[in-house]
């Protein structure tokens, strides 16, 4: 949806009733109403379309902000999550060796004399 003219519809419709509302207790004739209500209408509606494209404008601006915040972030945590991974990686490598190192040192030990 264009906020643009979303908000002009919106500012011209309540531009024209209350001029309306306004002329008609001011005890105005008809046509004076009807001019100065279709007049402050197009006013409103003028003003409210550049207001709209003014802050559709700064919502988009916004809005490519956080997806640049919410991006670098994502990248920051998706960088720790696979240097913890590999951390984890290492030490559970490191802890085989040790593993394996130690059942083979067991494996190729003399055996101690039995009657000592």
């Amino acid at each position: 949806m264009r906020l643009g003219s979303f908000i002009s519809g919106v500012l011209g419709t309540v531009g024209l009733g209350l001029s309306v509302l306004a002329g008609v207790f001011a005890g105005n004739s008809m046509e004076t109403v009807l001019t100065r209500g279709l007049l402050c209408g197009a006013v409103c509606a003028a003003v409210g379309y550049a207001v709209g494209v003014a802050a559709q404008q700064v919502a988009l601006e916004h809005a490519r902000h956080v997806s640049k915040i919410v991006a670098a972030q994502d990248a920051a945590d998706e960088a720790k999550r696979l240097e913890d991974e590999a951390a984890r990686e290492a030490q559970a490598a490191e802890n085989a060796s040790a593993e394996t190192a130690a059942t083979a040192a067991a494996t190729t030990a003399p055996a101690a004399p039995a009657g000592t």
